[in-house]
């Protein structure tokens, strides 16, 4: 297993013991907050951000799907053109790369249609039509 691999398979088993632990132990919601994937990782590429990002996703769907403790997540971080020089290792843009902003974008939709938003409106609407 590459090194890529080793950390997914850790991310999936750290989220999900901790979804599990919401579930059973804390019966409350989970919210991942600030999540993320170093650039300063070894032969890092912007595609190992995003399986990290769709691992996390997958089980927070799958979470909500069954209306268990996944409730959601804050990825570590977002910025915007201009921001440079405010960037650590894990900052992004992530309109810069369109498979990430629709990543980002299709989970949020998801997740809103999945708890009963079938009426979106306005910004949320255009972003979710445009993805699917």
């Amino acid at each position: 297993m590459d090194d890529l691999e080793d950390k997914l398979e850790f991310a999936r088993k750290w989220v999900q013991s901790h979804f599990e632990d919401g579930d059973k132990q804390l019966k409350k919601p989970i919210m991942l907050a600030e999540f993320g994937l170093s650039s300063q990782n070894k032969d890092f590429d912007p595609s190992h951000r995003e399986k990290l990002i769709k691992v996390v996703y997958d089980i927070i769907y799958k979470s909500a799907k069954r209306n268990r403790a996944g409730a959601g997540s804050l990825i570590w971080q977002f910025f915007v053109k201009g921001m440079e020089d405010f960037h650590d290792d894990f900052g992004m843009i992530p309109w810069e790369k369109k498979s990430t902003f629709d990543l980002i974008t299709g989970q949020s939709c998801r997740l809103a249609l999945l708890h009963g938003h079938s009426d979106l409106k306005g910004n949320l609407k255009y972003l979710c039509q445009r993805v699917q």
